[in-house]
């Protein structure tokens, strides 16, 4: 679990560290309007909240109660992958073997 905590960790640093930069040195209400104009702004768009849909899948599946997956979703909405990140590095910590990691408590009834 050593390595999916570290793993995890960096990538939610690398996220918010850029999700930092992007805040401190753009203009998302101005810029913003760019991205949809492109063809592929517009298809970075639709694979991030596909990757967020499928993590968002996966939080239901992990958390026993839907109230705490669903706190979850505006982060992602709004992080995106950084939200998701972090998401998988709070898990890690919460477990200490890869069966809990992924399947939460489910992992409990499997076996």
């Amino acid at each position: 679990m050593t390595g999916i905590r570290v793993f995890t960790v960096a990538l939610t640093l690398i996220m918010f560290a850029a999700i930092a930069v992007s805040i401190a040195t753009g203009d998302f209400a101005e810029e913003g309007s760019l991205i949809l104009e492109n063809p592929w702004g517009r298809m970075t768009l639709i694979d991030l909240y596909v990757g967020v849909a499928l993590i968002f899948g996966w939080v239901i599946l992990r958390e026993e109660r839907a109230w705490v997956a669903l706190a979850w979703l505006p982060l992602f909405i709004v992080l995106g992958h950084g939200g998701t990140a972090l998401y998988a590095a709070v898990a890690a910590f919460r477990t200490d073997d890869i069966p809990s990691f992924l399947l939460g408590w489910r992992a409990r009834s499997a076996s």
